[in-house]
């Protein structure tokens, strides 16, 4: 019996917020949509449905403009008519945290709820490649359905899949699996979305499209159930839309055409799926094309906006929600709706169009202002948690030490402050603390603030140390800072400014624990048996000197070396490192790479024939900034020549609209000097090289990176992705051209051959491409002149002239970097040391202080908060390697544990051994565990 087919169409518009115009000007013409959806449904009986993306932050950002419509809105959700959610907003996977991918679906999931309800399919239309997790990550959020439009077989504008090719499917419906086993069904949009867009009311122009269309979906359905989606970018709604449809039906007799709903099509599509659908497996980058076309190096365009992203993820995730915590677990009540307003504010820079850099300048602007907003209120929140847990630690240990002589010159107290590790991993490190010695309130002054500025210059106070809690003195080296404005801002009384000197601590803080404290105070060394030339020198304005054998830089700043590593830095400043673990030695490391580059935001394209600059040969000046046996650090300049920008051609090119990979343009023979300065900084104990590099751009149109020749042979590396440590091929497949193979990072990169390893974590710098020859190149910079696409579009800001500045640090080990734990050091690379002054008080909790311990090999961290609807703490993680591993988790705090997942569900309890509560973990598994707390508030 043959079964008619049905041509599901689906009305929907593809709303990027901001992309080739500015946000506000998108938002117009979403308010003008929404105004006439709302009429339409009001004088169409017969209109099914509008899909809204998978958004729902569109509602948001409608409603702002027309507020009264919010019971309108509300009612079209619970009829059906209206499908959103179930994500907050259209991310790039690859760009954004793992934890940021789960809170776009949490907090899309929580705000469709308020609506009526959401679609239950996870929405991937135009993500630039699929995170490999994300089979996993949408079925522990109850969803098992995926639509998405790149990753599988991707050419041009148009995501077509056939041929003989193993990897691909040739249905447009397959399963797809992530490494942990999970599996859902993928739908992929072989035609596109736009492919049942402005259907024609007139019969014969209708019986032409059809015509033309129904073929190109049925070469692909694996079943009856043909998907066609009427919209585009922005389209504007189709009013005429349910007598086109009934006009398809007269001249497609053969055909049941249908106005249907995500919903509706995928429960058809399971009813009919054939035995033979194929099974793609893991990250979807487009791995099977001719590479031209991935949009992969939107990882590179506009680092800075990559930079900031990082720098504000790490504060939600890694700073401020865990001393929330902490704070919530010494009695304050937790800040849910203040975190859950600076995650919203960091998601709407997370759209694909945004995160990626590939928008119009006017875009990038708004999103620095974003950053800066949701940074604010996570500082704030961050400090209020800190005066909260400082206001509970008992730091009376430190009553019987004398501080400094103050201003009066009367012998102060000692000074104490908290160093915390939020990292969620045992840590170890240089830390640096500023420390009021002593202040002096306007409200206490007998003269004006200026005058009492200038006579509190002379004050220097006598020698001091750094003791722990236990009294004990610790290394240290002690910095003069100076007079400093100061205010505090009491819950009782109006604000009250002081004056204060401070000095820059610099400790080494050893083994501690994870989302643990740990208490210090500054005293006078009077007080304390002590090495003087050690102490703070009164006058001075330095650290005193500390040049004995273990300091770590010597030989004029040439060499720097601890009991890991030794690094030799030639004279064009790159440098060999002895890694003293393994035995082995890499050679002419940290090498600039300079190209040029004709292609756009979207894609980076090398001119034909062009010899790759570098600074190898290029003399460096070198100058010893910090030295000391806890640290040290070497500064060095290149002043370099490079040509000043693309010739003439290329803006013909681009305006010609000539795509990208078809350019012909050159660099021209002037040149203009780009200032690069490089710092290398080794702490005592580290088997890891940070490296800062700032360089003062002046030139357009090409990429600078940094090499690092492993010579380490291998097949592959293992790369930070979503919730994943990725193993990825070195050699790519043979249907690739590009001559580049840049891929995506998270927070590293690395290559082993089993026995010894290289991992180079950075922040923000999310490109990288492994060599055939054992280098890893990471991009810095790269500055182009256009968004590319659909149009042209000027992006001068894209070049990213003036300061850059990045961070890389690379990290020597043995074996792999999951045996060697070099994942943990590359993860806390980008994760600060918080520390916070306190005042010497009783308090019901110890100075230092442990809320509770957590083991377990491969496990990686990836939050620590309190639940949405609850006021368990939640805490995630997932397993790095694709074996079986075992959490433990031990605190007194806590009554019970269960486990939960990604939308904070209840779940079993976990199993009680002892003082602790175990769970097994499954190969590449994302875990959220609750934890319940005693008394909670």
């Amino acid at each position: 019996m043959t079964v008619q087919k049905t041509a599901h169409i689906i009305a929907h518009s593809h709303w990027d917020r901001e992309w080739y115009m500015p946000f506000e000007t998108h938002r117009l013409k979403l308010v003008e949509l929404l105004d006439r959806l709302l009429e339409q449904v009001e004088e169409d009986m017969d209109y099914g449905s509008f899909h809204l993306d998978g958004q729902t932050l569109p509602l948001d950002d409608y409603l702002e403009i027309r507020p009264d419509k919010a019971p309108a809105i509300k009612r079209l959700v619970e009829q059906g008519k209206l499908i959103i959610g179930p994500f907050y907003i259209l991310q790039d996977e690859f760009l954004i945290s793992s934890e940021a991918n789960v809170r776009n679906v949490l907090i899309g999931i929580t705000d469709a709820e308020k609506w009526g309800s959401y679609a239950k399919v996870g929405y991937f239309p135009d993500s630039f490649g699929n995170m490999g997790q994300a089979p996993q990550i949408i079925l522990q959020a109850g969803i098992d359905t995926a639509v998405y439009g790149r990753g599988v077989k991707a050419v041009g504008f148009n995501n077509e899949v056939g041929g003989e090719n193993p990897h691909i499917s040739k249905y447009s419906e397959m399963y797809w699996q992530s490494p942990d086993g999970s599996k859902v069904l993928a739908i992929l949009f072989a035609n596109w979305y736009h492919n049942g867009m402005e259907i024609p009311e007139n019969k014969q122009e209708a019986l032409a499209y059809w015509n033309e269309r129904l073929p190109k979906v049925e070469a692909f359905a694996s079943t009856s159930e043909l998907l066609f989606m009427n919209g585009c970018d922005h389209q504007p709604l189709q009013t005429n839309l349910s007598q086109a449809i009934k006009v398809a039906g007269e001249v497609r007799p053969d055909i049941q055409f249908k106005h249907s709903s995500f919903p509706e099509y995928i429960e058809a599509v399971k009813a009919r799926i054939p035995a033979d659908l194929a099974t793609v497996h893991g990250e979807l980058r487009s791995q099977w094309t001719d590479g031209w076309g991935t949009l992969v190096n939107t990882a590179s365009a506009r680092v800075y906006l990559k930079q900031a992203n990082v720098e504000v993820q790490t504060l939600l995730e890694n700073v401020a929600e865990p001393l929330a915590v902490l704070a919530h677990l010494s009695g304050a009540s937790y800040p849910r709706e203040e975190l859950v307003y600076a995650w919203k504010t960091l998601l709407q820079n997370h759209p694909h169009d945004s995160i990626c850099g590939c928008s119009v300048d006017e875009v990038h602007q708004e999103m620095m202002t974003r950053f800066a907003k949701s940074k604010h209120m996570a500082e704030a929140l961050m400090t209020r948690s800190l005066q909260q847990i400082s206001d509970t630690r008992d730091t009376s240990i430190f009553a019987k030490y004398k501080g400094a002589v103050d201003f009066s010159g009367e012998n102060g107290q000692a000074a104490p402050f908290l160093v915390f590790n939020t990292s969620g991993y045992m840590r170890s490190g240089a830390v640096k603390v500023v420390v009021d010695v002593c202040r002096r309130y306007f409200s206490d002054l007998h003269v004006p603030v200026q005058q009492a500025y200038k006579e509190l210059q002379s004050y220097r106070p006598d020698q001091l140390v750094i003791i722990n809690e236990h009294g004990m003195r610790i290394d240290a080296e002690i910095t003069h800072k100076g007079l400093a404005f100061g205010y505090d801002l009491p819950d009782d009384r109006f604000r009250q400014p002081y004056w204060a000197y401070q000095v820059e601590v610099t400790l080494f803080v050893e083994d501690l624990h994870a989302f643990a404290s740990r208490g210090y105070a500054l005293v006078s060394s009077e007080h304390i048996a002590v090495n003087t030339d050690r102490a703070l020198k009164n006058g001075t304005g330095h650290a005193a000197s500390v040049t004995t054998a273990h300091s770590i830089v010597s030989m004029d700043g040439k060499l720097l070396e601890n009991d890991k590593l030794k690094i030799d830095i030639a004279d064009d400043g790159s440098f060999s490192v002895e890694d003293k673990t393994t035995g082995r030695t890499y050679t002419k490391l940290g090498l600039y790479e300079d190209t040029g580059d004709l292609g756009n935001e979207y894609m980076y394209k090398q001119p034909d024939g062009e010899a790759a600059l570098t600074t190898e040969g290029l003399l460096a000046q070198l100058e010893v900034v910090e030295n000391s046996e806890l640290r040290g650090v070497v500064r060095l300049t290149h002043r370099w020549m490079l040509p000043l920008q693309a010739d003439a051609l290329l803006e013909e090119e681009i305006a010609s609209m000539t795509p990208f990979k078809d350019r012909k343009a050159q660099r021209v023979a002037e040149q203009k000097e780009v200032l690069v300065q490089t710092t290398l900084t080794l702490e005592r104990g580290s088997r890891a090289l940070q490296i800062g590099s700032t360089i003062d751009n002046t030139v357009l149109d090409h990429r600078i990176r940094m090499l690092f020749p492993t010579t380490i042979s291998a097949e592959a590396v293992t790369v930070d992705s979503i919730y994943e440590l990725a193993t990825r091929s070195i050699q790519p497949e043979k249907l690739w051209t590009n001559p580049s193979n840049a891929q995506h990072q998270q927070s590293f990169v690395s290559i082993s051959d089993g026995e010894a390893g290289v991992t180079v974590a950075n922040i923000g710098l999310h490109e990288y491409e492994a060599l055939a020859d054992g280098t890893l190149a990471i991009t810095l910079l790269r500055g182009v002149r256009e968004l590319g696409d659909w149009g042209v579009f000027a992006t001068p800001e894209a070049q990213c002239l003036g300061t850059n500045a990045t961070e890389l640090s690379i990290i020597f080990h043995d074996g792999d970097v999951i045996s060697s734990k070099a994942y943990v050091e590359a993860y806390q690379l980008k994760i600060p040391w918080v520390t916070n002054q306190t005042t010497i008080h009783q308090g019901d909790v110890p100075v230092s202080f442990v809320p509770f311990q957590w083991q377990g090999e491969a496990l990686a961290v990836t939050a620590l908060k309190v639940a949405e609807k609850s006021n368990d703490v939640m805490f995630r993680l997932f397993n790095t390697s694709l074996d079986k591993a075992a959490l433990a988790v031990q605190g007194e705090l806590f009554t019970n544990m269960y486990k939960s997942n990604i939308i904070e569900a209840n779940g079993e309890s976990l199993e009680r051994v002892g003082d602790s509560w175990t769970l097994a973990i499954g190969p590449a598994e994302i875990v959220t565990v609750g934890l319940q707390q005693r008394c909670s508030k």
